[in-house]
């Protein structure tokens, strides 16, 4: 139940509103805003009468939002900070909460994040400054130089599914040797496919396991009432592109 825990989610906001400051560069800046009169979406459900109280940070390019440390971040976020172990790969450094999160387990010994915009590093830095366990590398994740991953998670798909998850695995799996693979959504994407499509592709276990404690804990809250599935035809579409790709690999 943790994630959808309100006290948690209350907590998580709070910490972070006290470690990010309002703050700008180039084209990018960092605003809070109180959610008051705001409906938050929930990660994998919707709930029209829930209200938070509470200054969200969000990440403005041009000042349009690209992300906010919202209830449905910490909640999507939650698995994959708890399996996250080793040495961990992340593309996207966002507001930087799932990096520092996960920089703060003693099962990881070292964060490397991959982060096209040289902006959303400054805007990172000044709010968190240099930290050992990290290292940050500012150009196209697709174009760096191989490394061995325990972990890896991708982080820039701005709430949506398309192929394009499908074709960036295919792209780093081949770049690194990465040992566990994980991109944003994972969890909603696998418990929105049909028994009788995914029952034939060979899924990596971690996914499994994500996808099984979010559920419970999904089903714990009572939040599961509220459960929004996936559109069919697209979650159709990807689980076919990966099981090309996944299938291979048995």
């Amino acid at each position: 139940m943790k994630p959808y825990d309100q006290n948690f989610i209350s907590q998580e906001i709070q910490e972070y509103n006290g470690l990010i400051n309002e703050c700008t560069c180039g084209d990018y800046g960092i605003l809070k805003e109180n959610s008051l009169g705001h409906k938050l979406q929930g990660y994998m459900y919707e709930n029209e009468q829930e209200e938070y109280n509470l200054p969200i940070i969000q990440l403005l390019k041009d000042k349009v939002s690209l992300m906010r440390l919202s209830p449905k971040e910490i909640q999507s976020s939650y698995e994959i900070i708890k399996f996250a172990k080793g040495k961990v790969g992340i593309v996207g450094l966002g507001l930087g909460y799932v990096v520092q999160k996960i920089a703060k387990k003693s099962q990881v010994e070292q964060v490397i994040v991959y982060e096209i915009s040289e902006e959303v590093i400054s805007l990172y830095k000044q709010n968190f400054g240099e930290n050992n366990k990290i290292k940050i590398i500012q150009g196209d994740a697709f174009k760096a130089n191989s490394e061995c991953f325990d972990f890896f998670y991708v982080d820039i798909y701005e709430y949506k599914l398309d192929l394009k998850v499908v074709e960036d695995y295919k792209k780093l799996i081949k770049l690194h040797d990465i040992k566990e693979y994980s991109f944003w959504g994972i969890e909603h994407f696998l418990l929105s496919c049909k028994y009788e499509d995914i029952v034939w592709v060979y899924v990596p276990e971690v996914w499994i396991e994500m996808s099984k404690h979010l559920y419970t804990a999904l089903d714990d809250s009572g939040y599961i009432k509220y459960y929004k599935q996936l559109e069919e035809n697209k979650v159709k579409e990807v689980l076919l592109a990966f099981k090309e790709i996944l299938n291979d690999e048995i």
